[in-house]
């Protein structure tokens, strides 16, 4: 099968939809299948493909990655997609490369599948309720216009369905568990001289307990609240430090929520991060943590718990979060900033053999989401969606 995948962000790109669409890839390939994925960058002027990818100019903008595909409807680039001839167009986001999917898929008359990720109404930060009601007015339509053009939307997490309720439409969702690759994502794999030189590059002592967030710095990760609950239950002094990997709209304004806090000497920002060595951060770590409300299933936690980290996540309101985790076994599901600060300190006072006794418990919980895994549903669902389409042509 011929699969053409749309993805507004890529590596070295950090955050969970390059994640996932570099996973999907490795699957699916491992599979025999041909896969050609399509993205923007801002550090080209024309489209360019290696490596199976091609990489459309973008340009800055308000969106939550901070740009997007410059031209969708490029004659020279549209006219290279036709020439792969895809069976399937697999969308990853609302945003313009998503809309360039649409518009191939209705030049060469082929299936849409759409991946949810997240919620339209969590996008933006403006502490202007104008704008930011604005802002969700676009999001929403940007959002709506893939679902209904779309033969099947597949999502992580059940919690999709709400999010299409949310948004005023009647669509099932076709739910595929996320998977990356987990022998990369193994402690095992990585040599203890390597977690060492990265603690020394990172400048963390040996004895230090790290708690690490890795992902896109959007308001809908609601760092806020992790920021918060470590003023509030840390000491300066503590050997104890919570490092953040990636960049987003919010970087800048987490910076300075820092220093206002006065928590800038237990709170560490690595910026973005190749995809290549995050297996050696998260080693590196003792701890991962979540903290965003209703986001899908984080591609990022998943690769910390194939590295063996315990994961502390906040509950969501439809406690989906509760089949995933389970507290004092591969992490501890938290409600509020006090509860944060106990299990933190629960995690933080573990012996070496304990933290030894965990990693082999958490990989255990993620060892059958594997990206190969991953790209057997997808498979079915790109068979789904042939189906699909070939009965709306009839009807």
């Amino acid at each position: 099968m011929r699969i053409m995948i749309f993805t507004e962000v890529l590596s070295p790109y950090v955050c969970g939809i390059s994640s996932y669409v570099d996973a999907l890839k490795k699957g699916l390939e491992a599979l025999h299948h041909q896969v050609l994925i399509v993205t923007s960058s801002l550090h080209t002027k024309q489209s360019v493909f290696k490596n199976g990818i091609v990489r459309c100019p973008a340009r800055r903008c308000g969106n939550k990655y901070g740009y997007e595909c410059r031209n969708i409807s490029d004659k020279n680039t549209i006219d290279f997609l036709k020439s792969f001839r895809p069976d399937v167009i697999h969308i990853h986001t609302d945003t313009r490369i998503g809309y360039m999917g649409l518009l191939l898929a209705d030049k060469v008359n082929k299936p849409v599948v759409f991946t949810i990720h997240d919620y339209y109404n969590d996008r933006f930060s403006d502490r202007s309720k104008f704008v930011w009601t604005i802002k969700t007015m676009i999001e929403k339509k940007h959002f709506c216009d893939m679902i209904d053009n779309a033969d099947v939307l597949t999502s992580s997490s059940r919690r999709a369905s709400l999010f299409i309720k949310n948004a005023g439409r009647k669509r099932r969702v076709k739910l595929i568990p996320s998977g990356t690759d987990i022998r990369r994502f193994d402690y095992r794999n990585t040599k203890e001289v390597s977690v060492l030189k990265m603690r020394r590059k990172l400048e963390i002592p040996e004895d230090t307990v790290v708690a690490v967030f890795s992902g896109g710095l959007t308001v809908d990760k609601n760092l806020e609240f992790v920021l918060s609950a470590i003023s509030k239950y840390t000491e300066r002094g503590e050997n104890f430090k919570f490092l953040i990997v990636g960049s987003g709209t919010e970087e800048e304004y987490l910076h300075e929520l820092c220093y206002k806090l006065r928590i800038n000497d237990r709170v560490m920002f690595l910026g973005e991060a190749a995809h290549s060595i995050m297996p050696q951060v998260y080693s590196a770590c003792d701890i991962y943590v979540c903290s965003y409300d209703d986001g899908l299933m984080s591609m990022s936690f998943l690769e910390a718990m194939a590295c063996g980290l315990p994961v502390l996540i906040k509950e969501d309101k439809e406690k989906f979060v509760r089949k995933m985790i389970q507290d004092g076994v591969n992490g501890f599901v938290y409600k509020n900033e006090k509860e944060f600060a106990k299990y933190l300190k629960i995690l933080s006072n573990i012996d070496d053999f304990q933290k030894m006794q965990i990693k082999r418990v958490v990989r255990r919980t993620v060892a059958g989401n594997t990206s190969t895994a991953m790209a057997e549903h997808y498979i079915k669902a790109y068979q789904k969606a042939i189906k699909a389409r070939r009965l709306k042509h009839f009807a």
